[in-house]
């Protein structure tokens, strides 16, 4: 058995279940995530009183210019010494004593579809064949070059038009991608646990938030824009509907990155109501690193039209004496967060 197939089934990006029963996994209490500009990890616990989940600690390293470069067929990361350093500094701080910990990877190394099914096989396995068989043509390698992820929703309409039984959230790594970052970890000493994505994670720590049917029977929107990519998730009726990640050029900034949100949103808005039949948005969550806060959510309520919310880690997640969080360092760690304690806070 190869080392990723025994690695924790990356059918935990999403908390759901699938056809098959499993017992509940242990998640570790301390995540990192990689980014093309940085390392951050967060480490999260229990009072011992009350049970009442913390924020004990929040670590980051920036990392030199292409020392990560986030792709989708190649392996990522093109300097191995800073990264390397960054990770062993902020496990040593975190879990000097904890050996397994969730990795967090960028959106843009992964190929996520929504994939609609008027019937469904009778096993996982043979639904894991099916979607590969799918996803084919759509992949920039072969499908049985990377590890598959599946999470089945509901039925609802498909991008087609028609009604659709069931529909499956997918995602593929590229195996050459997935086992770096993970070889990178268990060199250092630690077991990755979990790997998970940065937007999943971020829902998965505010889905009691955002995953709730509005009172006016309208949709909700969440929108994880970073310097590098911008992803957008829609969920109706709290069941995803609709997922887009669009990575930007490497050297994109400033009002670059404005325009491209702008574009971004309204070509995913488009696409919701011809294709989706979308009944409105009706709130937007927003969650921003490293870009201008004021300009990009005054970029989404143009576009969207409706209420804007931040996404606040510590209205969900509250520090522990000590921690500070301002507005850029909760931003940074919610999607950590989400991993170590999106499943149980």
């Amino acid at each position: 058995m190869t080392l990723t197939e025994r690695l924790k089934s990356l059918s935990r990006l999403l908390e759901g279940g699938g056809m098959e029963t499993r017992l509940p996994p242990r998640y570790p209490g301390v995540a990192v995530e990689l980014t093309a500009d940085r390392v951050t990890g967060v480490r999260v616990a229990a009072e011992r009183k009350t049970g009442r989940l913390l924020l004990r600690q929040v670590e980051w390293r920036p990392l030199p210019e292409g020392a990560i470069r986030p792709s989708l067929t190649r392996p990522n990361i093109a300097s191995p010494e800073p990264v390397t350093q960054a990770v062993k500094e902020i496990l040593h701080a975190l879990a000097p004593g904890e050996h397994r910990v969730s990795v967090l990877l960028p959106d843009h190394v992964a190929r996520v579809a929504l994939l609609g099914f008027t019937a469904l096989p009778r096993t996982r396995r043979e639904l894991a064949d099916l979607v590969r068989f799918r996803m084919a043509k759509s992949l920039p390698y072969r499908s049985d070059e990377a590890a598959l992820d599946l999470m089945l929703l509901g039925g609802g309409a498909s991008a087609a038009g028609g009604p659709a039984a069931a529909s499956v959230l997918a995602a593929f790594i590229h195996r050459a991608v997935l086992d770096q970052f993970e070889m990178l970890f268990l060199g250092a000493g630690y077991w990755p646990g979990l790997v998970g994505l940065s937007t999943f994670e971020l829902f998965n720590l505010f889905r009691a938030r955002i995953g709730g049917e509005s009172a006016d029977g309208r949709d909700a929107l969440l929108m994880n824009a970073t310097p590098r990519y911008l992803s957008i998730l829609i969920f109706s009726g709290g069941q995803i509907i609709f997922y887009r990640c669009k990575p930007y050029a490497v050297n994109t900034a400033g009002q670059e990155s404005l325009v491209g949100i702008r574009r971004e949103i309204y070509t995913s808005l488009a696409f919701y109501q011809e294709k989706l039949l979308g009944r409105g948005i009706g709130h937007a969550f927003l969650r921003v690193v490293d870009l201008p806060r004021g300009s990009v959510r005054e970029a989404v309520e143009g576009e969207v039209g409706c209420g804007v919310s931040w996404l606040d880690l510590a209205a969900v997640l509250s520090p522990a004496e000590g921690v500070t969080l301002d507005d850029e360092i909760a931003s940074r760690a919610s999607p950590a967060a989400g991993a170590a304690a999106g499943r149980r806070a």
